[in-house]
């Protein structure tokens, strides 16, 4: 049994180059490695719910959430607008990185980045690897325009072969990518979670992660306006560089061991460009993990396995 006071579930609010970001901080005992976990968006933070799905996760680890400049508790009006960079954001990172060596007295942390947040992880651990034992890249952001162009000849392929579905006229209505206007992108996305390739593969739990931020303590109705004026204001400054990234060309290489998990429904980011960066990646060690009832939030679909994946496989503290 771990004494009480090793086990810590707290809210911390940091100051950052003049702005407040909010860190959610929970482990079984303080003496566990530590996992930052950078959230998926531009926008998308997990504080409000993550909380429901890492129990077991932090019976080996001291799990930190980071509601990212710009979004979800770390969003407010006076943010400047020219700091909502991709490069601002793998700053910032790296010095909540230094914070949490400081404050729990560690030497290197663990890193995981789920879908826009593992395009983030890559910058930082490109800048910093002496920081990290090892990187886990959750539905792995490689190239937005060809995960886009695959997932659209997918869901246009299968709706082809269900005339009645209504994907088959959304589908064609907006023609192939790139898409210029607003509603095509809302058009395409709903047809993803029409194919049950989006946020979950079952649209229950998608629910039940809106139930848990609506009545959590962490975020509740209360603060739904301020996650919804975040998720507005990232996307409106960050999606243009979004669309900008090509691991392929700008991350080559990490120099800390890597494990790529990715969703086998995942629609919003195929596997199939994911495996293909995974496979050119030059890293001191890899590993490829598909969850087999998984669509783009495998940590939160399958969090025993998530759990027991992880656990296992981080080694290198020892």
């Amino acid at each position: 049994m771990i004494p009480e006071k090793r086990s810590i579930s707290i809210m911390k609010e940091l100051s950052i180059e003049h702005t407040k970001q909010m860190l959610m901080i929970d482990g079984a005992d303080i003496k566990n490695p530590i996992l930052l976990f950078l959230h998926g968006g531009p926008g998308t933070s997990q504080i409000g719910y993550a909380r429901h799905y890492q129990k077991e996760l932090e019976e080996h680890f001291t799990v930190v959430h980071w509601d990212q400049r710009g979004s979800g508790l770390s969003y407010s009006k006076r943010i400047p607008h020219h700091s909502m960079t991709i490069s601002q954001l793998v700053n910032d990172a790296i010095q909540i990185t230094e914070w949490l060596l400081s404050r729990f007295s560690k030497t290197k942390i663990y890193l995981a980045g789920h879908s826009w947040g593992s395009l983030i992880a890559l910058h930082v651990l490109q800048q910093r690897p002496d920081l990290f034992y090892a990187y886990y890249g959750i539905s792995q952001v490689v190239n937005p325009r060809h995960e886009e162009s695959a997932s659209y000849q997918y869901i246009r392929n299968i709706s082809g072969r269900k005339r009645a579905s209504l994907r088959s006229p959304l589908i064609r209505f907006i023609g192939a990518p790139p898409w210029k206007k607003d509603i095509q992108h809302l058009i395409y996305r709903l047809c993803v979670e029409l194919s049950r390739g989006g946020l979950t593969h079952h649209h229950q739990q998608s629910l039940a992660i809106l139930f848990q931020m609506l009545t959590g303590q962490e975020y509740g109705i209360r603060n739904i306006p301020k996650f919804l004026n975040g998720l507005r204001f990232s996307k409106k400054h960050l999606t243009e560089e979004l669309y900008r990234f090509n691991a392929f060309a700008s991350v080559p290489s990490i120099n800390v061991p890597c494990y790529f998990m990715s969703g086998r429904y995942d629609l919003i980011v195929p596997s199939e460009i994911s495996k293909q960066y995974y496979q050119a990646l030059e890293a001191p060690e890899k590993h490829w993990f598909q969850f087999e009832n998984s669509a783009h939030t495998p940590h939160i679909e399958e969090p025993s396995l998530f759990a027991s994946t992880l656990s296992s496989h981080a080694l290198h503290h020892l």
